[in-house]
């Protein structure tokens, strides 16, 4: 089911936030964050995505489209293929 451009940017800053949280943990926690400090840089990055103007797609079907049949347009029908008249039935 397709979201409100609203309710997929939040949930985007929702979850952009809470990856931030958890690697900042990591990095207190068992690694150097004078060193591994661009690590962080991946979330902000995931919160600019997530907060990029949508466009809200009213009457477009999301997911298994039907689609029309695809049509042929490299074929040529010659005009004495069409107008050739039927062929008599010979006696064996």
């Amino acid at each position: 089911m397709a979201r409100d451009p609203r309710e997929a940017r939040t949930l985007g800053v929702w979850t952009a936030s809470w990856l931030a949280v958890l690697l900042l943990a990591g990095l207190l926690w068992v690694g150097d964050l004078s060193v591994q400090w661009p690590v962080l840089l991946v979330p902000a990055l995931w919160a600019l995505v997530a907060l990029r103007p949508r466009r809200r797609e009213r009457g477009r079907p999301r997911g298994w489209e039907e689609l029309p049949a695809p049509v042929r347009t490299d074929t040529v029908e010659r005009p004495y293929l069409q107008n050739r008249p039927p062929r008599r039935h010979e006696p064996d």
